[in-house]
């Protein structure tokens, strides 16, 4: 979904086709305007971000200037992307804007502040190589006031969902590629640079690149055998005889800033993944 597809169905989604409604007024340090149980922004300048109604963060203009997820900035137990029920965005406008499951809709994407226009604060919600690469977000709203979280009950929703608020930058990332002739490193800017294509059976927005493609930036073209390894320690070898078309290993920028690599094997119409590592940090030619 390009950046312009992805802009209309979110102004369906915080538009007319959203619930637009005053936040309910809180204990955490904001007043109330009479008579309408809406929540006043603090008098403090900055992005207030809040979860179920306690003020966790206050984000100057001069601390957007880095881009800064918004995941990282609440409490860690609020990090978990798929426990988010609720974004509600408050802006200059009376009314706020609504972002229902946000990331059951936007399955791969990240939330970010970022620089507007005349010094004010945006919101996006980025595909993580287009945050890495400070790029146009999918959804954005400007001159952002209050950010509210609602987290969903103990429901065991997102309990699996996002490592934690664990965000690595893209753009520091390091795959070693080692061969007999010596140890290459593929950096982040030359990964982000790099073009991707869809993920074999994922559809939608999720997009990455084959295995063959960053083995060829590294002016790897033919092999038989390779290793490769994880942060956490894992391995797993591959041989080139055991690949063909119906069997594609394949590499993508996970929600965590991590390169995840999976093996996918078309069955029927569908793709299974296998051979999953969730970290990718080297891979070595053994022959």
């Amino acid at each position: 979904m390009r950046t312009t597809l992805s802009f209309v169905v979110a102004v369906a989604v915080l538009g007319c086709g959203s619930k637009s409604t005053e936040t309910q007024a809180t204990g955490s340090g904001t007043g109330t305007a009479a008579g309408t149980g809406a929540a006043v922004a603090p008098a403090s300048t900055g992005t207030h971000v809040f979860v179920d109604d306690a003020d966790v963060a206050t984000v100057t203009a001069a601390q957007v200037a880095s881009w800064p997820r918004v995941d990282t900035l609440v409490p860690e137990a609020a990090r978990r992307l798929g426990k988010w029920q609720a974004i509600y965005i408050k802006g200059a406008k009376p009314q706020v804007s609504e972002l229902n499951k946000p990331f059951e809709t936007y399955r791969d994407y990240v939330p970010a502040l970022f620089p507007g226009e005349g010094g004010k604060i945006s919101f996006g919600l980025f595909d993580p190589v287009e945050l890495g690469k400070k790029g146009k977000p999918a959804l954005q709203e400007d001159g952002v006031l209050e950010l509210r979280i609602k987290l969903a009950g103990d429901t065991g929703r997102g309990e699996n969902d996002h490592g934690g608020g664990s965000a690595t930058d893209p753009a520091e990332l390091q795959l070693k590629i080692k061969t007999a002739k010596g140890e290459q490193i593929l950096t982040g800017e030359k990964l982000l640079a790099l073009p991707r294509e869809a993920m074999p059976g994922g559809g939608g927005d999720a997009k990455g690149w084959k295995l063959v493609a960053l083995l060829e930036v590294a002016g790897v073209k033919t092999w038989d055998k390779l290793l490769l390894k994880d942060a956490a320690g894992l391995s797993l070898t591959i041989e080139h005889k055991d690949l063909d078309d119906k069997t594609v290993p394949f590499v993508k920028l996970n929600r965590q800033g991590s390169l995840r690599f999976r093996i996918f094997k078309q069955q029927g119409e569908g793709w299974t993944p296998s051979g999953d590592l969730r970290a990718l940090t080297s891979i070595e030619v053994l022959k």
